[in-house]
């Protein structure tokens, strides 16, 4: 595999950062992870779109323009052509830190010359989507989140109870965990956001209740509102599950993926969750940037 590290293409195994890196030594970083959807690039733009709003959020300004990001992305596309057979699509990772700490200035001053900008492709299964169209498995964590703290808004590299959470959905047999907040609401995935549908409306989540508004959700929000769905942004208390017909799960790599089960509820129907993601894959056909 080839990585782009600050716009070099190197071999993946190669592609090492400072130990003295904010990434490494503070958790310092902003990540965005998308894909190709049979050969296409998708909701490139969207994602650094984010990653601009979210630089801005911090403080924190990169001395590289979005069309050389972008440059770069579809180089490494192009660079790891060769790791994919037919049928495969590409799962692409940017992750970007301030790059090395300058310890006179102080750790916290995250301005430098030089950030640490790494690419990384990897393939995704040939039937990826057709195992993820059958639905997961979800449980809700035992530990709930304070929503007013502002990195769960935030697409940042410190992950850390993320993991924590897929390890004890992992642990009880199930594909996802999703967070309740400190107000017992039902709020997201540990990398997904969640969506229900409820009296023949789409609810999520609104952002206030502390969860990351996904560019998939945003998509999601907008494709089923052409559908003509009335879609709803509102807290979800974890007893509304009982009046759900359908959940499922969305982020830029999996794209919609239904709801089996959440936590004691079952979900039956997958209807609506079938036509937005026809719509969606009709929308990448559409829209995506062609690789070559």
């Amino acid at each position: 595999m080839i990585a782009c590290v600050n716009g070099k293409l190197i071999s993946a195994d190669e592609a090492f950062v400072s130990s003295f890196d904010f990434g490494f030594l503070y958790g310092v970083g902003l990540f965005e992870t998308f894909r190709t959807w049979n050969g296409k690039l998708f909701a490139l733009e969207r994602h650094l779109k984010r990653l601009e709003t979210d630089l801005l959020a911090l403080g924190w300004s990169l001395p590289i323009s979005k069309d050389t990001l972008c440059d770069w992305v579809r180089e490494t596309v192009k660079a790891n052509s060769n790791i994919t057979v037919k049928g495969q699509d590409l799962r692409l990772r940017l992750t970007v830190t301030p790059g090395i700490v300058d310890l006179k200035r102080g750790w916290w001053e995250l301005e430098t010359s030089e950030p640490t900008i790494i690419i990384h492709a990897t393939p995704l299964p040939a039937d990826f989507d057709q195992r993820n169209e059958k639905g997961w498995v979800a449980v809700i964590m035992p530990w709930r989140r304070p929503k007013d703290f502002p990195l769960w808004q935030i697409k940042a590299t410190s992950y850390f109870a993320n993991v924590i959470a897929r390890r004890y959905a992992k642990s009880k047999g199930a594909d996802e965990a999703v967070w309740l907040n400190t107000d017992g609401n039902l709020t997201e995935g540990t990398a997904t956001n969640l969506f229900l549908v409820c009296k023949g409306e789409l609810w999520t989540a609104p952002r206030q209740e502390g969860l990351l508004p996904g560019v998939m959700r945003s998509l999601v929000i907008e494709l089923a509102k052409n559908l003509g769905l009335k879609v709803c942004e509102r807290p979800l208390p974890v007893e509304i599950l009982q009046e759900a017909e359908e959940a499922f799960v969305t982020n830029a790599v999996i794209g919609i993926v239904p709801l089996r089960k959440l936590e004691g509820k079952i979900f039956t129907s997958s209807l609506t969750v079938k036509e937005i993601r026809s719509a969606l894959f009709a929308h990448s056909q559409e829209y995506g940037l062609p690789i070559f």
